[in-house]
């Protein structure tokens, strides 16, 4: 693997995404088996419903997660990711119209600030920096370092 796999078309560093890297299952899984650990569904009643909230859980568990766009994964109404396939971009960022109305769809704030990083390093540069964001608890979505990591 050279990494490249984990860029999505959008720009987003799938290393950096707790569907990607399974830091919500992980959370999901550690959440249910403290509840059980605590007795936490004798404490709730009144509260919640306690079994619907297990069965949220295991939801997470089970269908949080994502292979990352470059493997068949993301959504599948996006734009982006049809857009790139169709001009032969790994990402967007490589493309002479960008900033179009395809990725203001779906850019979050940390969007502009990539592309203005990647612009100033290039493709590879740029994959190595967001790798050790990723390393250091960097969630893309979130745009923050997290104290949870994968």
């Amino acid at each position: 693997m050279t990494g490249h796999e984990l860029v999505a078309p959008c720009g987003d560093y799938c290393g950096g995404c707790g569907q990607y890297n399974g830091l919500i299952c992980k959370t999901a899984k550690q959440m249910r088996e403290f509840a059980d650990l605590y007795g936490f569904e004798m404490r709730s009643e009144g509260e919640f419903d306690f079994q619907q909230f297990v069965a949220a859980l295991e939801w997470f568990i089970e269908n949080a997660t994502c292979p990352g766009c470059q493997q068949g994964g993301g959504p599948a109404w996006c734009e982006v990711k049809k857009c790139c396939s169709e001009k032969g971009f790994r990402i967007c960022f490589e493309c002479e119209e960008f900033p179009c109305s395809n990725i203001e769809s779906v850019a979050d704030p940390d969007t502009r600030d990539r592309y203005k990083r990647f612009r100033e390093v290039g493709f590879e540069r740029w994959l190595e920096e967001q790798a050790q964001k990723a390393t250091e608890g960097y969630e893309i979505h979130l745009q923050k370092v997290l104290s949870l990591k994968p």
